[in-house]
């Protein structure tokens, strides 16, 4: 059987969200968010995010935008 993953890129996911890639770039990398799509491998490498790392995206978001502090 041929499953077919979509994803979405950085950009996009920032696009979608209401985020800025560099948000996006400190949760990946401090492992907030993690891509499960395509995780980077090294500088210059693309993340790939799922629908599924979408939601987690602006559900962290949507709890920033209501005054929720997030762990360091």
């Amino acid at each position: 059987m041929n499953t077919v993953t979509m994803g979405f890129s950085g950009p996009a996911v920032c696009r979608i969200a209401g985020v800025t890639y560099r948000q996006l770039d400190y949760w990946a990398r401090t492992n907030l968010v993690t891509p499960s799509v395509t995780a980077a491998q090294g500088s210059g490498s693309k993340r790939v995010y799922s629908y599924s790392d979408l939601i987690e995206v602006r559900v962290i978001k949507s709890l920033l935008d209501a005054g929720v502090s997030l762990p360091r």
